[in-house]
């Protein structure tokens, strides 16, 4: 390398110095600047050869970024000598219960008064929440509604990111009360980031991706609570949830692994997107991690997204994503928990703190509830419907003969209410192949209407085809027996009070078959046209069936051929929602009632 830069310089000069002795003076003028040229090309090598040698500058802190990836940056190195713990950064004894949750209860206190009385000041203030130890030996704080209003996280496996979760949430936990925060935790990990969290009187939804089906509920509960605060914001003419007299508590949602919720839920990111362009406003954060921010996040919620945190990656340039600098990727396996903050500002190295007791802050958090009275965080939606619901087995005895009786569970997308069937609105079908639940919930109605007084069942049952077996049973049965309770002045009993009279129909297909030649055929169809006799009956094709002639309420059991199953009546978006089990589980139908279709799952009534 030297001989190249210098021997050019030297033919020069010997040329220079042969022009000077022979007075060669228009040579010479020739030769002094090839000479001049060869001096500059040699003395521009060396520098660059120079700089090359040398290790580059990192921006940010005037310091070299080490050449060895088992070698951390001085920053970090500092904060690899630390070992901070959770609890003495909030100013909480952890050996003491009883100082705990005071201090807990103390902090809930001082924020609910600071919302009560309007200081803005102060409880933006009390956000500012202790997460770590920076290498400094300061407190790192976390302010995520003043720096985000979103944070991203970012690490690779082992690197420390389920602690800093867990450092955050219980911090927040630890000054806010569950009427002021509220948590949603999505797990795809399989639960094990959050194992101790989602016990948190805060928390309002957990789930893992153990149960896609709950998580897409979690998703869609998430986009109906934020088109709630938006109506709630526009009814009081109000710029954001802080402008309100009685604001709705601040929702976290968590997301850990968020690539996998972005691979097997691709079609249900719109709900995180509004959530990350409209939260600041409504009271809604997301904490989004994953191990590779590379392409996980769209540019619609990047621009939104404030708060960056980046533990040990693999790649300088996932480093340099979130950071700006590669620093992140030079963090040594052997320290787990040390990260970069940048909050568009500056860059701060830092110790993630470790609880020295979870359970004992969530412990305290939940006596301290108790101490102040605070209510039960009430949940943002319910797991999925089950695939077996017992008969929880005999209510409160009815006023009326014809009162609503209970069916099973209801699902409203969201939510899981009682299904209760409404007995005086109109005559029921219940359609579905064989093996699904259709003579069961017969038995089901039969069950729960044999105890009620004044009311006489028809019972008809198939005895083989196109033959029916009529039961009827009705008060004067259940009065057998009874001694009169009252005579009459002339000293006669009192006459029997009128009954109300309901059919309940098995295998009801041939009766409903126009070419149908039985005799009760005739008395069927005219009970069907009757709207003061209500009917329930069970047909395995609704071939004959026509609504809404002969009833008013469907139930109806998918078969899994969607062609089938939208000529029986049900909607093709309720058909996207279900899924295979749905096809399957015995008791799980369709509610078609008021133009709307509703998953419903019946009872199973207990062998007796």
């Amino acid at each position: 390398m030297a001989i190249s830069m210098v021997a050019p310089v030297l033919g020069q000069s010997a040329l220079l110095v042969v022009m000077i002795a022979e007075r060669r003076w228009m040579f010479l003028c020739l030769v002094i600047p090839g000479l001049i040229g060869c001096l500059a090309s040699a003395i521009a090598a060396m520098a660059a050869h120079r700089r090359r040698a040398m290790p580059k500058t990192s921006p940010d802190a005037g310091q070299p970024p080490p050449d060895d990836r088992n070698t951390m940056r001085p920053d970090a190195a500092r904060c690899a000598m630390l070992h901070p713990q959770l609890e003495p950064l909030l100013g909480l004894e952890a050996s003491r219960p009883d100082h705990l949750w005071r201090r807990i209860a103390r902090n809930w206190h001082e924020a609910s008064e600071a919302q009560r009385t309007c200081k803005k000041d102060v409880l933006d203030g009390m956000h500012d929440v202790a997460v770590g130890e920076s290498d400094k030996g300061r407190t790192t704080t976390l302010n995520l509604p003043k720096a985000g209003p979103h944070a991203l996280v970012a690490g690779t496996t082992g690197s420390g990111k389920s602690v800093l979760l867990e450092s955050w949430c219980l911090s927040l936990a630890c000054r806010f009360p569950p009427s002021m925060l509220n948590f949603v935790f999505l797990d795809f990990k399989g639960g094990a980031a959050f194992r101790m969290l989602h016990r948190l009187p805060h928390t309002v939804g957990f789930v893992s991706d153990l149960n896609l089906d709950h998580a897409v509920r979690a998703l869609r509960a998430i986009e109906a609570e934020l088109r709630r605060r938006e109506r709630l914001v526009a009814e009081h003419h109000a710029a954001g949830t802080d402008e309100l007299d009685d604001p709705p508590p601040r929702l976290m949602v968590v997301i850990d692994e968020f690539h996998a919720l972005r691979q097997q839920l691709p079609d249900y990111m719109t709900q995180l997107v509004a959530l990350a362009s409209l939260g600041r406003s409504l009271g809604m954060h997301l904490i989004a991690c994953t191990q590779n921010p590379m392409g996980q996040i769209g540019g619609d919620m990047k621009a939104n997204i404030g708060l960056n945190i980046c533990l040990r990656v693999r790649d300088p340039l996932q480093s340099t994503e979130l950071l700006g600098i590669r620093d992140a990727a030079f963090i040594s396996p052997q320290h787990p928990g040390i990260a970069y903050l940048f909050d568009g500002e500056r860059r701060t190295a830092f110790r993630c703190a470790m609880p020295g007791s979870a359970a004992a802050l969530i412990h305290g958090c939940d006596h301290a509830r108790r101490f102040l009275n605070e209510t039960d965080a009430s949940p943002l939606f319910s797991p999925p419907l089950p695939n077996v619901a017992d008969w929880p087995g005999p209510v409160a005895a009815p006023k009326r003969p014809l009162d609503p009786v209970p069916l099973g569970l209801l699902d409203l997308g969201v939510r899981l209410e009682a299904l209760e069937l409404p007995l005086d609105s109109g005559n029921i079908a219940i359609v579905g192949p064989e093996r699904r639940g259709k003579t069961s919930i017969l038995g089901l109605i039969r069950r729960q209407l044999s105890d009620r007084s004044d009311l006489k069942i028809i019972d008809i049952t198939a005895n083989g085809p196109g033959q029916y077996v009529r039961t009827v049973t009705g008060p004067s049965s259940r009065r057998a027996g009874r001694r009169p309770s009252a005579i009459h002045a002339e000293g006669t009993p009192p006459p029997p009070p009128q009954s109300t009279a309901i059919w309940l129909v098995d295998d009801a297909d041939a009766l409903l078959d126009p070419l149908c030649m039985d005799a009760l055929h005739d008395e069927f169809m005219r009970v069907l046209a009757d709207p003061r006799t209500p009917v329930v009956f069970a047909l395995s094709s609704p071939r004959h069936l026509r609504f809404p002639d002969h009833c008013t309420m469907r139930i109806l059991f998918p078969t899994g051929d969607r062609t089938s199953d939208m000529m029986a009546g049900i909607p093709s978006q309720a058909l996207s929602s279900c899924n295979d089990d749905d096809w399957r589980t015995p008791g799980r139908g369709m509610l078609l009632v008021h133009g709307q279709a509703h998953l419903i799952q019946c009872f199973r009534l207990a062998a007796e």
